[in-house]
């Protein structure tokens, strides 16, 4: 397990994305596109995401529509 900047824990994408609910190529995307901030990465290239990281991703999630989840109809 990585640690920066004194975290507790760190997170590798396929856990944020569980925890969101959402996809990994939708992370991906989102970050791409400049709409949550970048992931640390490791020397592999690899996406870690602290928990810091994570509750201000669920507070952008949370204020703007566009992130909300569509229902099936």
């Amino acid at each position: 397990m990585l640690t920066f900047d004194n975290a507790r824990r760190t997170y590798k994408i396929g856990e944020l994305a569980r925890e969101l609910d959402r996809s990994t190529l939708t992370i991906k995307k989102w970050e791409e596109n400049g709409l949550i901030p970048k992931a640390r990465r490791d020397s592999r290239g690899w996406r870690y995401y602290t928990e810091d990281d994570i509750g201000k991703i669920k507070l952008i999630l949370e204020e703007n529509k566009y992130f909300a989840r569509r229902s099936a109809t």
